[in-house]
């Protein structure tokens, strides 16, 4: 059984990649920007509202694995995830137990 902290910050990540998903969207109809799309931290933090950039190719392979998201590096959350790629200017982490559950449910919703 999940805590009410780890639904809590299973839905805000999900709808942190809603929200991604329409910028990519945007990105897609209207064309990218310089300096490439940029998206809001998928991380556990509710009040997060950090940004990152990466290029489409990225978003759209952390986008195939329901339970992956894109987080800025010190973010991660060890109790709910588990980093799987390292980059200078963000991380790609797997959400486990019930924040993983929650992701899969949850996409594209």
């Amino acid at each position: 059984m999940s805590s009410l902290w780890e639904q809590r910050a299973a839905r805000n990540e999900s709808l942190f990649r809603e929200v991604n998903e329409n910028i990519a969207r945007l990105e897609d109809r209207h064309g990218a920007t310089v300096a490439g799309p940029v998206f809001l931290c998928e991380c556990a933090n509710a009040d997060c509202t950090e940004h990152l950039v990466v290029g489409a190719d990225v978003y759209e392979r952390v986008r195939e694995h329901p339970r992956q998201f894109l987080i800025l590096p010190g973010h991660e959350d060890p109790r709910v995830e588990k980093v799987v790629e390292t980059h200078r200017d963000y991380l790609i982490v797997v959400k486990t137990g019930a924040a993983g559950d929650i992701a899969e449910q949850t996409q594209g919703l």
